[in-house]
This record gives structure tokens, sequence and C-alpha cells, in this order.
């Protein structure tokens, strides 16, 4: 489907440029506005540098980079820590003066005067912060998750009392900004009709629209690797926190019940940067931290069923669109198939206690003709609902809308 009307001078505001293709927030953003630039002028500004490989990557798509020099937002040593505390005299939670910067701010300011934007799109809703002082132009906040219901299940699954207390603090803060933020733009987009709905209820007056995650279902697609069929695998960003939590809830609370009925059972955790705790969990017997892969696919192409044991997070999981797409079964919590089209026992497992979480994935790893009615109805399902070309027509149109072009 071809998108139609005027063409919109577009400047899209970040926190990186969405290159290379390693994390769902990446993926989303890259395929959508590579969409958009097919048709109308894209600049995007983030922090980065403009000699890079992902500023060429946007350049060779037709989108011009604008790179502000990156901030210090290492996660470790005494400044972080004292940039934590720091934070508990700020009205704004951390997610948001960690990537406040008046560099970024000023930049914005004097493209948008140069250029004359007919639309500004926030990728990530702690920027909305930059979205403040400008009155002249039309913007939108992309939401890939409602941050508020992240920071919520982080508190409930912490279980030291000090950093218990300090989410308590961000996760008010959160909420706050939440609330008043959307109220500084023109629309946004989520991406599942409940967290749509959440956003119109934080009392937001201009529109919300629905952008789904989506897959390329030509790039995944049914391997022709050999399957083991003791094998089981996660995908999925080791620098983001749920994706954490994840790694570890399996490996300390299920793994061990598995293996007393599957003793030969491995399971591989692939993703960018595990931080230390995440890596000390191959110290486990079966388990594999790969850290950064060039490519995802082999590793899902071999595995017998592709897990999603999340226990925090929001938005929808590419996570999973990637593996129906490559036609595997796939075994989740109710949190990790949020948001997602899914029907449990149809094209989906779902267990959201160990016990159940195990039970599900014995009787797939047990059940040929059960794995691959999954594989199939999987498949169907992102083919029909979830290609990037069927989403970035619906993106268009809003944008569109939103601009007064429509």
């Amino acid at each position: 489907m071809k998108a139609t009307g005027a063409v919109l001078k577009i400047l899209v505001i970040d926190e990186e440029f969405p290159y290379p293709l390693n994390s769902g927030k990446r993926i989303r953003t890259f395929h959508l506005t590579r969409y958009l630039a097919a048709y109308h002028e894209v600049s995007y500004l983030a922090y980065g540098s403009s000699d890079s490989a992902a500023a060429d990557c946007l350049r060779e798509h037709r989108i011009t980079p604008y790179a502000v020099v990156p901030v210090d937002r290492g996660q470790q040593g005494i400044r972080f820590y004292l940039r934590l505390a720091l934070n508990l005299f700020s009205r704004y939670p951390y997610v948001v003066t960690s990537h406040y910067t008046p560099a970024f701010q000023s930049r914005l300011e004097q493209l948008i005067a140069e250029r004359q934007f007919d639309l500004v799109i926030c990728e990530w809703t702690p920027y909305a912060i930059f979205l403040r002082r400008l009155d002249d132009v039309r913007s939108i906040i992309v939401a890939h998750n409602i941050e508020s219901e992240i920071w919520r299940r982080y508190q409930e699954n912490e279980t030291n009392p000090l950093k218990r207390w300090y989410i308590s603090i961000q996760r008010a803060k959160v909420e706050r900004f939440e609330k008043h933020c959307f109220e500084w733009a023109d629309g946004a987009t989520a991406v599942s009709e409940p967290e749509a709905e959440t956003l119109r209820g934080l009392g937001m007056a201009a529109p919300v629209a629905v952008i789904e995650n989506g897959v390329d279902v030509d790039y995944f697609q049914p391997g022709r690797e050999v399957v083991d069929d003791h094998l089981l695998v996660f995908t999925g960003s080791m620098d983001w926190r749920p994706n954490q939590d994840a790694a570890i809830f399996f490996v300390r609370e299920i793994f061990p019940l598995l293996r007393r009925e599957q003793p030969r059972l491995t399971a591989v955790f692939v993703g960018r940067r595990p931080p230390r705790k995440v890596l000390e969990l191959a110290d486990t017997e079966g388990i594999v931290v790969t850290g950064t892969v060039d490519d995802v696919r082999p590793y899902i192409a071999r595995a017998t069923v592709y897990i999603v044991p999340l226990r925090i997070g929001g938005g929808s999981r590419l996570k999973i669109l990637e593996a129906m797409a490559m036609g595997k079964a796939v075994v989740s919590t109710s949190v990790g198939a949020e948001g997602l089209r899914v029907k449990d026992g149809v094209d989906i497992l779902l267990g959201d206690t160990p016990q159940q979480f195990t039970r599900q994935v014995i009787d797939c790893l047990n059940d040929e003709k059960r794995r691959q009615s999954l594989a199939e109805r999987g498949r169907q399902l992102v083919q029909q609902h979830y290609r990037w070309e069927q989403l970035g027509a619906r993106y268009h149109r809003f944008l569109m809308s939103v601009a007064g072009k429509s």
C-alpha cells in the first residue's frame, strides 16, 4: 500500500540513531522511519556521531542525521550513584534528567528555526521534555511503552528494600511526568489498544493512534538448520532491565524445574551487552549467554521452543513476532505477550508461575504435533497483521492528519 498526499518535512528526535538493528526499539523506529522517508523529507536528531555507521545507514535511506555529542549515562561508579542521589531533588524522573542536555535543546530549536519542519516526532516518551518550548511546530510522542507501568512492575519485583524505596520514588515521578508530557504534543501513538486507552485515560485531548510493532516476514523465515530437541532460546537486548529480570527469573526459578524432567535441556540467552549478573548465569549447567551476535536467526532456528519469561515490560514484543515469523512455538508469560493479538493454546502458550511456565514448555517439547500447530498459526498471525508495510501506511495516514494535511 503506497502513501499518498503532501510531502512533509519531518524531524525525529531520539536518544540514538536506530542502527544497528539489535534492539526492539531500534527495529521498530528504523522500519517505520524508513517507510516515511520514502515519501517525506525526514531528518533525525539524536545523541551520537555524524561519522558513524548508524548515521551512514540513515543517509542510505534518505534520512538526514544530525548528531549531538552524547552525555555520560554510565551505570557504574561513584558518579552514577551521585546522579541518582541528586535526582531525589528533581521534579523529573531520572530517565528524563539523565537524557536532557541544553545542547540537545539548543540544536533542536536551531534546526526548527532553520528548516521550518511540519512535524516533530518524539521517538521516546522521556524525550517529550524537549517539546515543552516548541510552540510553532506540531509534534507527536511515540509511546513504545507506558513508562509508569514498567516502573510499577520494577517495584513489584524488587526484593531489596533500599532499591524498592528508590524505585517507588522514581515510579511516582514517572507517573507525574506522563500525566503532563502528552499535553505538550498534538498527538501520540501507542503499540496496542489497551496502551492507547491508558494514554487517553491520562486526560490527553489530542488523538492517539495504535501503530503496533511489526516484523519483516521475508527476513525472518523458518530456517533450514537442524533443530535441537533439547534447546530453548530467548532473544532480547540484555542491557534492558526487563530482559535481565526475565533471564534471572527463568534460570533461578523455572530452569531447575525443567531440568528435573528434561536433564539434557539447554537454554540460550541471546542479546547485546549483558551485565555481569546475566553473564554469571552461564555458571549454571545448561545455561548459555552469548552476548552480542551479528544475527539472531540461527539461534532461533536451532531451538525447539522460544521462551519469553518476562515479568516486567510494556508495549508489545517484537521478539515474539520474530520467533513466530520463523515458525517457532512460543511459551510466554502473560506480561511477555501483552499487546499482541495472540490466543493462549492457539498460537502461543502462556504460563505465569514457574510451575505453569514449566508445564507449558514440557508439554510443548513432548508434543510435536502441538508445536507444529502453534508454529503454523503464529506464522499466519504475523503475516496477516504485523507486516511493516501495513503498519507504515497506517502511521503515514496518522501523521498527515496531525500535520493538518489529510
